[in-house]
């Protein structure tokens, strides 16, 4: 993938980039994050699997129902807004199916996330994701001060959640507090971060 431009500006995702964007994603999950083993243990097709999961993610959830930006494919966020029907519940009973004999534990971390998540209406960062050549550009915090510029402009709330305890500072930064951690196996935490809304 070619290298991002300092002037490329964030844009909404469509449909056609769903390829583009899931190969980012899968990229990064498979290689550079806990999760992506802890999901997908046979590495011999781990990169494969994560950009299936991803990629009907994308098409069938998240650009119709809920906000994408990406900068030049090669930075990407997903956001679920607050009350979106189709995107109410993570994951669906098919995408359980997919990750076979760690099914249940995946399961039971959703449930575990979902109870730390905060109440009321908030917006909800489910991913975020650089492609690993342009890790250290910037691009990622570029896209994040982004759509927290239009959370705020509208008074949202936001709400995600880390396995990776390196970036917490990163979420710090940017107004988010940790609210609740969990284990969800040996060696691999999960941290719910909260952001109020911005002050007028």
């Amino acid at each position: 993938m070619g290298a991002a431009s300092a002037s490329e500006r964030p844009r909404r995702l469509e449909l056609d980039d769903a390829d583009r964007a899931a190969r980012v994603l899968a990229r990064a999950f498979a290689w550079h994050e806990p999760w992506g083993a802890w999901a997908m243990p046979d590495p011999s097709d781990r990169e494969e699997r994560i950009f299936e999961r991803f990629r009907l993610d994308l098409v069938r959830r998240f650009i119709p129902d809920g906000e994408c930006w990406t900068i030049g494919g090669h930075a990407v966020t997903m956001w679920i807004p607050p009350g979106v029907g189709s995107l109410r519940s993570r994951r669906s009973a098919e995408d359980y199916a997919a990750f076979g004999e760690v099914a249940e534990a995946m399961r039971a971390g959703d449930e575990l996330i979902a109870s730390l998540k905060p109440a009321g209406e908030h917006w909800y960062l489910d991913t975020i994701a650089t492609d690993p050549d342009l890790h250290g550009r910037g691009l990622g915090g570029r896209l994040l001060d982004h759509d927290l510029a239009i959370r705020d402009a509208a008074g949202d709330a936001c709400a995600l959640d880390t396995h990776t305890g390196e970036n917490l500072d990163f979420y710090r930064r940017r107004g988010f507090d940790v609210i609740g951690s969990g284990s969800l196996a040996p060696g691999l935490d999960v941290h719910v971060m909260f952001r109020p809304p911005a002050r007028k």
